[in-house]
């Protein structure tokens, strides 16, 4: 058995658009407003830092709540699956491999991003950003490469002892992915299926 490891925002589900609206009802909660392009290239960072970035001085912890609130209620936003991912998830499982989600998002969030997307996926571990992504990784055996969208991927890769595949799906594109570390870089999830002989052991 081989593990192949993934990100979850920007690399297998878009869900940009509600991290925004959810992040934008919070700060509205809080008497602030603040454009969406301040947010936009913080995507895959822990949501209470990105907003102790943006607005000096906030209550990052009173934020967060009502962010979480406003992101679990909201049922209108879609949150669509990336192109190829399900193909890739059902490509490693024949061929006898396990795929891990590792997201920054907080436990019950990954876990119901995951239900709702329909990924079906061996594990999902949620709370852990940068190296402590790689660290979730290490409890799981033979983790042979970890897919992610943002350059702090790479440093869980390190962390996990395993290759960093970046993904141009999100905020990073080639070449600041291959500058982080990434060994190669994919468009679409599909292109990795073929890529899958390198990392499964024979």
């Amino acid at each position: 058995m081989f593990t192949i490891g993934f990100d979850l925002d920007l690399t297998l589900i878009d869900s940009r658009q509600r991290i925004l609206t959810a992040a934008q009802r919070a700060f509205a909660d809080l008497g602030y407003t603040v454009d969406d392009a301040l947010l936009l290239p913080h995507m895959g960072v822990p949501i209470d830092d990105v907003a102790r970035e943006v607005v000096p001085g906030i209550d990052a912890d009173r934020f967060l709540q009502r962010y979480r609130w406003h992101y679990d209620t909201d049922e209108t936003t879609p949150v669509p699956v990336l192109p190829g991912a399900e193909e890739l998830l059902a490509a490693i499982r024949a061929a006898g491999g396990a795929s891990v989600v590792v997201s920054a998002k907080q436990q019950a969030a990954a876990d119901r991003a995951v239900a709702d997307a329909g990924l079906d996926v061996t594990a999902v571990v949620g709370g852990h950003f940068g190296e402590r992504k790689g660290e979730a990784l290490r409890r799981f055996g033979n983790v042979r490469a970890y897919l992610g969208d943002h350059v702090e991927d790479a440093s869980a890769a390190r962390a996990a002892g395993c290759a960093f595949i970046g993904v141009t799906t999100g905020e990073f594109d080639d070449a600041a992915l291959l500058r982080a570390g990434a060994v190669r870089t994919v468009g679409n999830l599909t292109q990795v299926i073929d890529l899958l002989p390198e990392f499964a052991p024979a």
